[in-house]
């Protein structure tokens, strides 16, 4: 089995949208639910298998999943409910998508997750120290 390996960073991401953008005329069914902070896991992380490491993180987030191929993913602040990290590029089943968040500020932040085949995502908090 091949393993997967994808780095963002919030540069790539903003290009990556901004092309996005231009060639989807249903952009916004990507990522529908994504402008509110939830509440609650809608589906338990690890009946997904789906792992964030290290946490807390200092750089670098590890986001996979063993069970699942990721669809796309958003991160937003636990204290603004801002979001500030998106991605609609999809990581096969055991593929790591790694995520630059040096920039960001300290603080807690939920990652939420939405699956290829499961319609209900998966939300998980972190801390950036």
């Amino acid at each position: 089995m091949k393993t997967w390996k994808i780095i963002l960073s919030s540069i790539m991401v903003a290009a990556l949208f901004s092309s996005l953008y231009s060639q989807r005329a249903h952009h916004e069914a990507n990522f529908t639910g994504a402008d509110s902070v939830p509440l609650k896991t809608e589906v338990d992380a690890g009946k997904a298998g789906l792992k964030l490491y290290p946490n807390p993180v200092e750089s670098e987030l590890r986001v996979m999943s063993e069970k699942y191929g990721i669809d796309r993913l958003v991160i937003y602040s636990s204290t603004s409910g801002e979001l500030v990290f998106a991605c609609s590029i999809p990581a096969p089943q055991g593929a790591s998508i790694i995520i630059n968040m040096g920039a960001y500020s300290s603080g807690s932040y939920v990652v939420r997750v939405w699956f290829k085949d499961v319609k209900k995502p998966v939300s998980c908090s972190i801390y950036k120290t």
